[in-house]
C-alpha cells in the first residue's frame, strides 16, 4: 500500500518538474485522439436514438463493430503519440532529460508497432464490454447472469490492469516484444493487486473529476498522469525486483568476513 503512495507522489513531482513540455506534448496526444473521439461519440449517439426493446441487442453489437472498424484509420496518429507520450515519461521515470527531438523520434519509430498492438487491445476491450453487457439483455430474468457479469466485469478489470503496465513496459525492454510486454504486466498485477488496485482507482478518479468539473484539465493533464503513473509503477517494481535479487546474490555468496571464526568468551 505504502508504495502505491510513493508512486503516486513521485508521479505528482515528475509531472511537476517537467509541468511544461509534458503538458504540450500531453495536448497534442489529444488532439491526435479527436477524430477517434468524435467518431465514438457519433456512433454512440447514434446507436441509443436508433436503440429499441426489440432492436436493443443487434443495436449494441453493431455500435460496437462500428467502433471497431473507424478505429483502424483514426488510431494511426494517435498511436505514434501515444508511443511518444510512453517514451517521454519513460525518460522522466528514470531520471533523464526529454525534448521535442526525443518525442518525435519516438513518434516515428513505433507508430505502426504501436497502432497494430493498439487495434488489437481496443478489440478485446470492446469485446470484454460487450458480453458483460450482453447477459443481462439476452437473459434480463435470470438469477445466476449477476455471478457471469461479475466474471466478466473481472476479466474487464484485469485487462485495463494489464494494459496499464504492458506500455511501459514495451518502452523499457531493450529487445521489444508486445508478448513480453503482456507477460509481465499479467504477472505484476497479479503479484501486486493492492497496489495495482490503488493506482487504478487513483488514476481513473483524477481522470473522471477531470473530465466531468475541468474538461480542460483533462486535456492538459488527463493522459499524462494516467501514462506517468504507469511509467512510475513499472520502474518502481522493476527496482523493487533488482533489490530482490541482489539481496538473495549477497544471500547466497557472503563477503569474505563471513565464514571467519569467531571468538568465544
Amino acid at each position: 500500500m505504502f508504495n502505491a503512495f510513493r508512486v503516486l507522489w513521485k508521479t505528482v513531482k515528475s509531472i511537476w518538474e517537467d509541468m511544461l513540455l509534458l503538458v504540450l506534448m500531453n495536448g497534442l496526444t489529444f488532439l491526435a485522439a479527436l477524430p477517434a473521439g468524435l467518431i465514438a461519440y457519433f456512433i454512440i449517439t447514434f446507436g441509443l436514438e436508433v436503440t429499441t426493446p426489440e432492436n436493443v441487442r443487434s443495436t449494441l453489437v453493431l455500435t460496437v463493430a462500428a467502433l471497431v472498424v473507424m478505429s483502424v484509420p483514426t488510431f494511426i496518429p494517435f498511436a505514434g503519440c501515444w508511443a511518444a507520450l510512453y517514451a517521454v515519461c519513460n525518460r522522466v521515470a528514470n531520471g533523464f532529460a526529454i525534448s521535442w527531438e526525443y518525442f518525435f523520434t519516438a513518434l516515428k519509430q513505433n507508430i505502426w508497432k504501436w497502432w497494430r498492438y493498439l487495434l488489437l487491445s481496443f478489440a478485446v476491450l470492446m469485446l470484454l464490454l460487450l458480453n458483460f453487457l450482453w447477459y443481462p439483455l439476452q437473459f434480463p430474468n435470470e438469477a445466476w447472469v449477476a455471478w457471469v457479469q461479475g466474471a466478466w466485469l473481472a476479466a474487464l478489470l484485469f485487462w485495463v490492469a494489464i494494459q496499464f503496465y504492458a506500455f511501459p513496459f514495451y518502452v523499457e525492454q531493450e529487445t521489444k516484444s508486445w508478448k513480453v510486454s503482456l507477460r509481465n504486466g499479467a504477472l505484476v498485477a497479479g503479484a501486486n493487486p493492492v497496489f495495482t488496485l490503488i493506482l487504478l482507482i487513483v488514476a481513473f478518479a483524477l481522470l473522471a473529476l477531470s473530465l466531468l468539473i475541468v474538461p480542460p484539465l483533462f486535456v492538459l493533464l488527463g493522459w499524462l498522469f494516467w501514462v506517468m503513473t504507469g511509467s512510475e509503477a513499472v520502474v518502481d517494481r522493476i527496482k523493487a525486483y533488482r533489490d530482490r535479487l541482489e539481496a538473495e546474490e549477497r544471500r547466497k555468496t557472503p563477503g569474505p568476513g563471513a565464514n571467519r571464526p569467531h571468538n568465544k568468551p
